[in-house]
């Protein structure tokens, strides 16, 4: 079969043949779970904005059902995938749900190769990060961000704030792994998309009956021997997604309607046949070596500053990333100002070279003694951050100040 059919797309049970089999340099892949392909062009974007990447995106159409068991095995090298009889995806007649299970597959073709989760690679250092990656062919890397909110009923509504932090995590990630582990050739993917409504599923949007024809049942598909004969649902058979034996029967809504599944969100669901959850990207990125950008520690308030009312006044701030590679230690000035520049408080001197991951280690509590003075609580004054090697103020933030003036003999004026 062409591996174009369908939506003229490379077909994601293609992926590695068509991305990694003929590959000669290593090559790091990143597979988001329920990266959509919105998702991921918001990545790519971010990537071309930086000099040192080079980025192309383009699309694949996804495996149905569109679900992680099936889309992971798609991702990986294989001569047969199948269903069993408990409707546990297999290849070649192994299971690949493990990290591990995956890794024994793709080493059977790629000897030099590892899989790895992101999360356990995240914080590693340098010098770990080179035994992982030094003479490797391929390294697989599962990154679970979206998926894991979106599929929990109790946080599926974070599910767009999911979607901005799988977007910086693998940005950093691409950028320390190409300084520390000297790779340099990444590709960006997912198992499947999904589909997010704002608004509660009504109890009419929910399809019933599938149970009782049935043991492999999701909000967006059913598999079992015979189809669901329901209004606005579809069928094809595992044979013509899988090119096996199998005669089973894959039904599907063909709007955003969903069965009924106890346990599950409302709001956020895939495995259906829709766009949104059967195109997803495929990002490749070439990092140029020796240029990785380097920034500076940054500072950020802690504490809640709107207005001054003691002469005497501690504040907490955070160095919002250690330092690394990519991060560099910085100096800054810490005080405040009236809204002609006049200092009116001392100034504390914060040395940002934190180099620990937990954020609570990376946290500073600053004493600010303001002048004893009279303060107009309808004027401007300015809380200041300032960078001594640059020359700039990084930080200004405005806030009230409302002391009661003692005079030189302890009265309050």
């Amino acid at each position: 079969m062409d591996s174009k059919e369908g939506f003229g797309l490379i077909k994601q049970k293609d992926f590695y043949d068509e991305y990694i089999k003929y590959s000669n340099s290593r090559v790091v892949v990143i597979i988001s779970d329920a990266l959509r392909y919105e998702v991921g062009h918001s990545l790519y974007a971010k990537l071309q904005a930086n000099a040192k990447c080079e980025a192309t995106i383009n699309a694949l159409q996804g495996v149905l059902p569109s679900y992680t068991s099936l889309g992971m095995a798609s991702l990986l090298p294989y001569g047969k995938i199948e269903f069993n009889s408990s409707y546990d995806v297999l290849i070649d007649e192994k299971p690949c749900k493990t990290t591990f299970q995956r890794q024994t597959i793709l080493q059977g073709h790629k000897k030099n190769s590892v899989c790895i989760q992101f999360d356990v690679v995240k914080n590693m250092k340098q010098a770990e990060l080179r035994t992982i990656f030094t003479g490797k062919e391929v390294v697989y890397v599962y990154h679970n961000q979206i998926d894991a909110r979106g599929d929990n009923a109790a946080t599926e509504n974070e599910v767009f704030n999911a979607c901005e932090e799988a977007i910086d995590e693998i940005y950093k990630f691409i950028l320390r792994i190409s300084s520390q582990a000297n790779t340099h050739n990444f590709i960006i993917t997912s198992d499947h998309g999904f589909i997010y409504k704002r608004n509660k599923i009504q109890a009419n949007d929910k399809i019933k009956g599938e149970k009782t024809i049935s043991n492999s049942v999701g909000q967006r598909y059913v598999i079992g021997d015979s189809k669901v004969n329901a209004d606005g649902v579809c069928s094809i058979t595992i044979v013509e997604i899988l090119e096996n034996n199998d005669k089973r029967v894959i039904s599907f809504p063909l709007g955003s309607d969903i069965f009924k599944v106890s346990g599950s969100g409302q709001n956020y669901v895939h495995g259906g046949s829709s766009p949104q959850e059967m195109i997803i990207p495929i990002i490749e990125v070439k990092v140029e070596r020796g240029k990785i950008e380097t920034t500076k520690a940054k500072l950020d308030l802690v504490s809640p500053l709107n207005k001054i009312t003691n002469l005497i006044t501690v504040l907490e701030f955070v160095q919002t990333e250690p330092v690394s590679a990519m991060v560099k230690k910085a100096n800054y000035r810490v005080y405040f100002v009236s809204e002609n520049n006049e200092k009116i408080s001392n100034e504390n001197i914060i040395v940002a070279d934190k180099k620990e991951t937990e954020t609570i280690k990376r946290k500073f509590r600053l004493r600010f003694n303001f002048k004893n003075k009279s303060y107009n609580r309808l004027q401007k004054y300015y809380l200041v951050i300032y960078d001594d090697k640059e020359g700039l103020e990084v930080y200004r933030k405005e806030v009230i100040i409302d002391i009661v003036f003692a005079d030189d003999f302890g009265f309050f004026v």
